[in-house]
C-alpha cells in the first residue's frame, strides 16, 4: 500500500549537491504532492532543479523557509544537515509532526541485504572497497553469496540510495555509507544494516551533535537494532562499544584494508581475491586522490578533509608534505594540528578565512616566518606550494575547514585545484621538456582559473 500518494510532503532542504534529489524523485513517482523548500535561490540550485522539471506535482519555495508550509504538511523529509536544536525542528516535534529522513524512507521500502559503513575517517574508502569486493565475488560465483546476484552502492558517497530501490530485491546487496546525521535522523525506524562497519571515531561534527557522547551514540545506531545473526565490525580500540551489540562482533586493527579483510571473512572470501581488489583500487575523488606528478613533485587532492582531524589523518601517510590548508572555521579544536605542523616543520600555504586566522594565532613567530605562506586564491596556493617544492615532495590539498568563502562546496574546491594542477602540468609538458623556459618562468606563465 502506498501511504504517500496524494499526501502533502515538504522536502526540507534540496541541498547544494542535490542530496535530496533521489528522495524527491522517489516520492514524486509515488504520487505525493511535494513542496521543496531551500534557503538557496533558484540560480544556485539550477543544476538540481533541471533534473526535476518533468514533475508536475512539485512546487518550490526557494530563498526562504515559510513555517506555515511545514505545519500544513502531512509529512516532512528533513535534510541531514538540519540540526536537532533547530528552532523550527523543535516546534515541529512538539506539534507531533511526522519528520522523516532519506535513510529512514529507504529502510521502509528496501528489500535487499544492507551493508552499512560509518566512522569519522576512512568510511568512504571502506564503502567503495566492500562494494568492489562484493561485485567481484558475485561475478565469480562465491558459494557463500549464492543467494545474491546484484550489488549496489549508495548513501553518503554522493549516490542516492533511492537509485537502488527500483533495481534491487531480496537477492541484492546494497552497500551504503552512513553519516552520523543520517543515523541520528533514521533511528525512528529502529533498523540497522545487516552488516555494519565503524571505521573509527574521532571528534567531529560537535557543532551538530553538541557533545562527543552524543556523536558516539549516533554512530552506534548503525548496530543498535541488529539481530543475533547480523554482524558488526569494529576497530580494536572500540571494543567497549562491542559489548553493547546484540549481533556478532568482529574486530580489526584500525586500517581500512584490515576492515575489508574482516568483512571478507564473513563470506569466506579468499585473501588473494581481497588483495586483487585492494591492488586495483584507484582511490576516491577528493580523498587523498593522486592528481599528477610534475617535475618530480606529487600533487594530491584531499578536499573532502573538511575538519582538522582529517588533515591529521592525512599527515600520517605523507612524509615532508606541503599542505594547502584553511578556510572558514567550523569551531573545531586545531591546537593538535598546529602543534603537529610546528613539530614536523610542515610547510603550509593558507587559504584566507577565519580558520586560517585562528591557526596563525597558535603558531610561533619563527615558524610563521619560515614555514607559512598565505594565498588569496587556489591559483596562488598551487603556485606558491610548487615554488617551495623539491623533487620527491608531496603537495596536498587538505584544507581541514569549510570552503564556502571561496568555493560553492568542497568538491568545487577540489575541481579548481585539479584544474590548476593540470594546467601547470600542461605548461611543463610543452615547455620544460624542451628547456625553453625555467621552472619559475613556467609558473609565472600559468594563468589563474579562479
Amino acid at each position: 500500500m502506498n501511504k504517500y500518494k496524494n499526501k502533502k510532503i515538504v522536502i526540507w532542504g534540496l541541498g547544494l549537491h542535490g542530496g535530496a534529489l533521489g528522495v524527491t524523485k522517489f516520492l514524486a513517482d509515488l504520487g505525493a504532492k511535494l513542496l521543496v523548500t531551500d534557503l538557496r535561490d533558484a540560480k544556485t540550485l539550477k543544476p538540481t532543479l533541471q533534473k526535476l522539471k518533468k514533475y508536475k506535482n512539485i512546487k518550490y519555495v526557494l530563498g526562504e523557509h515559510r513555517e506555515k508550509d511545514f505545519f500544513d504538511a502531512d509529512f516532512i523529509v528533513a535534510n541531514q544537515a538540519i540540526k536537532p536544536n533547530n528552532h523550527l525542528f523543535k516546534k515541529l516535534k512538539k506539534s507531533h509532526k511526522q519528520i522523516l529522513s532519506e535513510i529512514g524512507l529507504f529502510y521502509e521500502f528496501n528489500k535487499a541485504m544492507v551493508v552499512g559503513i560509518t566512522g569519522t575517517k576512512g568510511k568512504s574508502t571502506i564503502t567503495a572497497l566492500v562494494y568492489e569486493l562484493l561485485k567481484q565475488e558475485i561475478k565469480q560465483k562465491n558459494p557463500f553469496l549464492a543467494n545474491y546476484n546484484k550489488v549496489f552502492l549508495g548513501g553518503n558517497i554522493r549516490k542516492s540510495v533511492f537509485n537502488t530501490l527500483k533495481k534491487s530485491d531480496q537477492h541484492s546487496i546494497v552497500v551504503i555509507e552512513l553519516s552520523s546525521y543520517q543515523l541520528e535522523q533514521a533511528k525512528y525506524m529502529k533498523q540497522s544494516p545487516h552488516i555494519s562497519i565503524i571505521s573509527n571515531i574521532m571528534p567531529e561534527h560537535l557543532d551538530w551533535h553538541q557533545t562527543m557522547d552524543n556523536y558516539i551514540k549516533a554512530k552506534t545506531l548503525i548496530f543498535k537494532f541488529q539481530h543475533k545473526n547480523d554482524f558488526v565490525i569494529l576497530p580494536h580500540n572500540l571494543k567497549y562499544l562491542g559489548s553493547k551489540a546484540k549481533s556478532q562482533v568482529l574486530y580489526f586493527n584500525g586500517s581500512n584494508q584490515d576492515a575489508v579483510y574482516k568483512f571478507g571473512s564473513i563470506f569466506h572470501i579468499k585473501d588473494q581475491n581481497i588483495n586483487k581488489v585492494l591492488k586495483n583500487f584507484k582511490g576516491l575523488e577528493g580523498r587523498q586522490q593522486f592528481i599528477a606528478k610534475i617535475n618530480g613533485v606529487n600533487f594530491y587532492n584531499d578536499t573532502c578533509a573538511t575538519h582538522p582531524a582529517a588533515t591529521l589523518y592525512a599527515l600520517k601517510k605523507f612524509q615532508n608534505p606541503i599542505i594547502i590548508w584553511g578556510g572558514v572555521d567550523k569551531g573545531a579544536d586545531i591546537k593538535l594540528l598546529a602543534k603537529t605542523f610546528e613539530q614536523r616543520k610542515i610547510r603550509v600555504v593558507l587559504f584566507p578565512g577565519s580558520a586560517s586566522e585562528k591557526m596563525l594565532k597558535l603558531l610561533h613567530k619563527e615558524y610563521r616566518q619560515n614555514f607559512i605562506k598565505s594565498a588569496t586564491s587556489i591559483h596562488q596556493a598551487v603556485q606558491d606550494a610548487f615554488k617551495w617544492a623539491k623533487k620527491g615532495d608531496n603537495i596536498l590539498l587538505s584544507p581541514g575547514a569549510a570552503s564556502f568563502n571561496m568555493f560553492l562546496n568542497e568538491f568545487d574546491r577540489g575541481k579548481h585545484f585539479n584544474q590548476e594542477v593540470k594546467k601547470l602540468q600542461k605548461q611543463f609538458s610543452a615547455n620544460y621538456k624542451n628547456k625553453k623556459l625555467s621552472k619559475q618562468q613556467i609558473i609565472k606563465k600559468t594563468k589563474t582559473v579562479i
